[in-house]
């Protein structure tokens, strides 16, 4: 993927419609690093999901499409088959480690890969010490990546391990119905009961692309204990809207999934059952056809969704970074983003 661009077009989408909503301080909870060096089996593999992007380049392009915004980042690995996941776990805790922020930022944290045959021993090990916070478990790692259970990539060995320290799963659901498929929310529900200690952060508005499966398990999600849901990459107004009026919205955390996912230029639309990425088009002769990046369209739909839902200021400002900083358990904002 090119190394994507600000253009006038974008700066003047921001003032007209996202410059007075987004706070000043913005904790991102979904996004991820990647270094070529570990590519394995990726090498002559045509991927848009490998572009080379550390946390400083990350929060130098973050300052440009939100200007004049502090920032604290969760720094996840980019999940790919075939690559040195050893390695890049290494990497990317050394990478936040030695970043220093800028003055007014928060402190950043990393997560790391787990895949199935991970050792418990192995998972320890790889998330010692305070930098790391997350588990970024995929379902590329299960044997049906499209129809997978939760266990499938995320053993149950795993959990335990992930219990006894604490720590966040940012999980991503498989399965066509997402968070609808009525084994998946019952393993969520066992889950968050059997593991409470782990802090589960369903990715993608609990993967509502679509938001007729939030529409069917929102009142199910609602009710587990420890569950958290990031908003990244939805591009569905109603999926946002459902979860700030059904949904803890103390329990909601602003995620941009950049840069690859976050940074294209298009959007998610739905249509029937189904979600895809959509680049529009610049031909169009009866409007304006330029397109900007799917992290403006989230940040629209996410917008029209307060409005509609009646979010208050310090509502706006958790769902910025109020509730990640909860959620990591930052003390002291002011202390921390000096």
């Amino acid at each position: 993927m090119k190394k994507p661009e600000v253009t006038d077009f974008d700066k003047k989408l921001w003032q007209r419609e996202l410059e007075e909503f987004v706070p000043a301080k913005i904790f991102d909870v979904h996004t991820h690093l990647w270094n070529e060096s570990f590519a394995g089996g990726n090498r002559d593999v045509d991927s848009v999901l490998r572009m080379e992007i550390d946390l400083p380049a990350l929060r130098s392009w973050s300052g440009s499409i939100f200007p004049g915004r502090s920032f604290g980042f969760l720094a996840l690995p980019t999940p790919l088959a075939d690559i040195d996941i050893s390695g890049h776990n290494e990497w990317i805790v050394r990478n936040v480690r030695g970043y220093v922020r800028p003055q007014g930022d928060f402190p950043s944290f990393s997560g790391i890969m787990v895949t199935p045959d991970m050792s418990p021993e192995e998972l320890r090990n790889s998330a010692g010490g305070n930098i790391v916070a997350a588990l970024k478990p995929y379902r590329i790692y299960a044997p049906n990546p499209a129809q997978a259970k939760i266990t499938d990539f995320f053993p149950e060995h795993l959990m335990e391990a992930a219990d006894s320290l604490g720590l966040a799963v940012v999980l991503h659901l498989s399965k066509f119905e997402g968070p609808a498929d009525r084994e998946n929310l019952d393993d969520l529900t066992e889950f968050t009961r059997r593991y409470p200690n782990i802090k589960w952060i369903l990715a993608h508005c609990a993967r509502a692309f679509n938001s007729v499966f939030l529409r069917e398990s929102i009142h199910i999600l609602r009710e587990l204990p420890s569950l958290w849901i990031d908003t990244s990459a939805v591009c569905d107004c109603y999926s946002h809207y459902l979860l700030f009026k059904y949904f803890d919205r103390k329990r909601i955390l602003f995620g941009t999934d950049n840069v690859f996912a976050g940074s294209f230029r298009g959007k998610y639309i739905t249509y029937g059952y189904a979600w895809e990425g959509y680049e529009g088009k610049d031909t169009l002769e009866h409007c304006d056809s330029r397109s900007t990046f799917v992290i403006y369209e989230q940040l629209r739909s996410q917008k029209q969704a307060a409005d509609m839902a009646g979010l208050k200021s310090p509502e706006i400002d958790d769902l910025f970074f109020g509730n990640a900083l909860s959620l990591l358990d930052i003390k002291n904002i002011e202390k921390s983003s000096s």
